[in-house]
């Protein structure tokens, strides 16, 4: 039976996480433009969101590969094409191979060698560290942090070429804004996790007051990262208001969720995460192209 264009593309959407993919990406453009402080070389750019978007979509397919039996007994990913056989294990190898090796050719020879180390390096970690260690232990997260926080610092070195204090700051807030994201949706789907053989709260016990309490916390060291912008003096006094005012309405947010602990609750402080980022990207990438 043959496949429409259409289909073949949905399943291709599956199977990369396409929003993510997009997201990821976009966390890459908004690392350059503050690095090039709105000097943009629009070649550049294309190649940091198009390198990125293809580096990403390859650790989600590998992802998915190691996963799908995993997969196979969640409600939540049951109809990936890996696991329904709409896309064979042959063809996503090779799907993987054409997205990786483009989208590391695009960064390291239109971008920076760095930028493509960067990548490589997450690719790497997401996909064969951070993969097989969610079956291992909880710590998977913050392992996982660390290559969800890397596309902005690939983006930075785009611009400059380099590492330097501003850069690790970025990376530094990207690493914990994840964790009451990522335990926030722990929380959600911790009985679809628990099925495959997850466990992914921050300590062991369930959904649980204690680890509603830790989940809620870990927002609390973005306040003092958020400062230390301020602090090295990369933003002024009215913009650090601004941002510990956006942080304290997500704090909220995990205040609620610790008071009323239910799905309802965090799936609310799950948004309120994914509201928060991108507007804190978009403030600073404004206040560095000014």
């Amino acid at each position: 039976m043959k496949i429409g264009l259409s289909t073949k593309i949905d399943q291709y959407k599956q199977l990369t996480k396409f929003k993510v993919d997009l997201i990821v990406a976009l966390t890459a453009v908004f690392g350059y433009v503050i690095g090039s402080h709105g000097h943009i070389n629009w070649w550049t750019l294309t190649s940091i969101f198009a390198g990125g978007f293809l580096v990403t979509a390859t650790a989600h397919i590998i992802n998915q590969l190691i996963e799908r039996r995993y997969d196979r007994q969640m409600r939540r990913t049951a109809n990936r094409p890996l696991v329904t056989g709409q896309i064979s294990r042959l063809e996503a190898i090779t799907a993987l191979l054409i997205m990786s090796f483009t989208g590391l050719s695009l960064l390291y020879f239109w971008v920076h060698p760095l930028a493509a180390f960067i990548s490589f390096v997450s690719l790497i970690m997401y996909a064969f560290v951070y993969t097989p260690m969610k079956q291992l232990h909880r710590l998977s997260i913050w392992i996982g942090a660390i290559p969800g926080a890397l596309p902005i610092l690939i983006g930075y070195v785009g611009a400059v070429g380099h590492i330097d204090l501003l850069a690790i700051l970025l990376f530094t807030f990207q690493v914990f804004w994840q964790l009451p994201h990522f335990w926030s949706i722990a929380w959600f789907w911790h009985d679809e996790y628990t099925k495959a053989g997850y466990d992914l709260l921050p300590l062991k016990g369930g959904t649980n007051d204690v680890n509603a309490l830790w989940t809620a916390l870990s927002i609390l060291p973005l306040f003092p990262l958020i400062y230390l912008f301020y602090h090295f003096g990369f933003i002024s006094f009215s913009l650090l208001f601004i941002l510990l005012f956006l942080s304290f309405l997500f704090a909220l947010a995990a205040y609620k969720f610790y008071q009323n602990t239910n799905n309802k609750t965090a799936k609310q402080m799950t948004l309120a995460s994914i509201i928060y980022l991108p507007i804190v990207q978009l403030i600073l990438m404004f206040h560095f192209i000014n």
